[in-house]
This record gives structure tokens, C-alpha cells and sequence, in this order.
């Protein structure tokens, strides 16, 4: 196994090198904008409640100015290491609607007492993720954060196209749904494909499928769910290696096993497998649901026998 990965890894470091521009990187953190029309009337909201700006960055942010308004419904889970059964972090996770965007929160909990705090802001009438942040505090105080607007323009001169509908490196389990091709109710069957940006000029894909529907069991109760996979595209790190070395390659790529309630709102139950290449295998189980401002759910009843769910269409941590 250590082998495994080892090689998947350097693997992943060389493509990552050869698709780089001759120029030098530089990294840049795009800053919200403040055009007029729909997009600067979503950066206000977002610093209103917020997300964005001094909000989230001074010395009295933190977890306990972000939390979900009254009625949403709030989805808890626990991830841990599989090897040593370590809790990595605890993580609560709702959604705002906003017009016709969609905002994913979640707010993150560490073992040593820091907390992170993230958003997604998706479009509910198209795929791809609008604009990611993520920041990591420590006793109220803003340590680490990251910004990312979508732009699939080209940054550098010969540099490769990116495609229209990007996500950030890190997304919600959400979006594994998100990008299916039936986007209203996921099917068995289904397919599509998960794109996030990894440098300003490279992209990963990754390849998710919808098997069959199973009982599935966690803390927060027994439910009818779906079993999803997805796995990274090696072809979309290295474009230029041989086709038959990438398919000697494809079967050492580890894959990661979701499974999502079968009847909406598709919530996430289980996640198995590492959360990034090389990176050790770890389990996030649903812990309880509830409304906020409700009394939360810590089991509910036993589900039926899995049925067939009929084809549709969906609108992805």
C-alpha cells in the first residue's frame, strides 16, 4: 500500500510540473468584487452576513457570527481516520438561498480547538460553482484563507483552455450530485464529470457514476441511499502521456465511495475512501439532521427495502 501510493503521488507531482507555464507562477487572491448588477448585489449579501471581508477576517470573527438562520435544515457529520479511528473534524452544513443562487455553508470544528469556516455560491439554473472561501480560525482569529472566483479564461499566453463549468480544489459533497446528467433526481447509471481548478492554469476531472441503491446505516439512523464513485482522470493531469500508459496507470488511482439519501434532499450519509491522492482513508458518517430551531434528529426509523428510483434530471467539498 505505502508503494501505491508513493508512486500515485509522484505521478500526480510530475504532472503537475509538466503542465505548468515556462513563466513563474504567481498566486493570486482575486478580491470580491464591487461591480454593479446581479454579482456586486451578491457580494454585498455575502459581506452582510459575513463571509467575506473584515467579517470574517478580523479579530471578532469566527464560528459563532456564522450560524444558520431559523428553518433551514442542518446536516451534521463526524470524519475520522479509518487506520486509528482519530476524529478529524465535525462539520455543520446548511444552505441560504439568495434569488437564484445557492450558498453552502459549513462550519468545521478541529480536534485542537480551531475551526474553519467555508462557502460555496452555486447557480441554481446552471452547473459549476460561482465563488469558494475558506478560512481557518483559532480562538476567534483568522490564521489561513483562500478565495476563489470562477474564470475559465485562459491566464497565460498558450496556457490550456479550462472548461466553463470549473469547482474550486476543495468542494461539498454536494457538488458530486450537482454534476450529474440527470440533474434533478439522481438515477443509477447516471454519469458526469467533476472539474476543479488546481493551479490558475490546470484543472483535475473526476469521473463520478451512480450504482445501484442500498440500506445504509450511520449514526443519524438507517436509510434507502445510492451508492456513488468517483475517480479521478488521470488523462485530465496529463493530456500529452500515452493512452496505454494511462490505462496501465487508472486502475492504482484509489477511488472515493459516497453514499447519498435516495429521496430528496439527497443528503450525504457516508464517504469512504482518502479525501486526496496519497492521503489516508477516512469515513464521514451524517451524525443528525435537523431544523434549525427545531428539536435536531439523532435516528430515525429503519429504511424500506431499496426500489428502483425513477430516471429525471439534478441541478459538487
Amino acid at each position: 500500500m505505502r508503494l501505491r501510493i508513493l508512486i500515485i503521488s509522484l505521478i500526480v507531482i510530475a504532472a503537475v510540473l509538466t503542465q505548468l507555464p515556462a513563466a513563474g507562477r504567481a498566486d493570486v487572491v482575486l478580491a470580491p468584487s464591487t461591480q454593479s448588477g446581479a454579482s456586486g448585489a451578491m457580494d454585498t449579501w455575502l459581506m452582510a452576513r459575513g463571509l467575506v471581508g473584515r467579517a470574517m477576517t478580523g479579530e471578532q470573527s469566527g464560528a459563532r457570527l456564522i450560524t444558520p438562520p431559523s428553518g433551514v435544515e442542518v446536516d451534521e457529520t463526524s470524519q475520522s481516520v479509518d487506520r486509528t479511528g482519530q476524529e478529524l473534524m465535525r462539520v455543520k452544513a446548511w444552505d441560504e438561498i439568495v434569488g437564484e443562487n445557492r450558498v453552502h455553508i459549513e462550519v468545521s470544528t478541529l480536534p485542537d480547538g480551531q475551526y474553519e469556516v467555508g462557502f460555496w455560491l452555486f447557480s441554481n439554473h446552471q452547473p459549476g460553482c460561482t465563488t469558494f472561501q475558506w478560512t481557518l480560525f483559532d480562538k476567534g482569529r483568522a490564521l489561513q484563507s483562500r478565495f476563489w472566483r470562477n474564470d475559465a479564461r485562459p491566464k497565460l499566453t498558450g496556457s490550456p483552455n479550462l472548461p466553463t463549468y470549473l469547482y474550486p480544489d476543495a468542494v461539498p459533497w454536494m457538488a458530486f450530485l450537482r454534476v450529474l446528467d440527470t440533474p434533478n433526481v439522481p438515477s443509477e447509471g447516471a454519469e458526469g464529470t467533476l472539474n476543479q481548478q488546481i493551479t490558475p492554469y490546470n484543472y483535475v476531472g473526476q469521473d463520478v457514476t451512480v450504482g445501484r441503491i442500498e440500506n445504509v446505516t450511520v449514526p443519524a439512523g438507517s436509510f434507502s441511499a445510492y451508492k456513488v464513485t468517483a475517480q479521478v482522470d488521470i488523462a485530465t493531469m496529463m493530456p500529452n502521456w500515452p493512452r496505454f500508459l494511462l490505462e496501465i496507470i487508472k486502475p492504482a488511482i484509489p477511488k472515493d465511495t459516497l453514499y447519498f439519501e435516495s429521496t430528496a434532499p439527497f443528503r450525504l450519509l457516508k464517504q469512504e475512501g482518502p479525501i486526496f491522492v496519497g492521503g489516508s482513508e477516512v469515513t464521514t458518517q451524517l451524525i443528525r439532521f435537523y431544523t434549525a430551531g427545531a428539536q435536531p434528529v439523532a435516528t430515525v426509523a429503519a429504511a424500506p427495502p431499496a426500489i428502483p428510483i425513477a430516471q429525471s434530471s439534478l441541478p459538487s467539498r
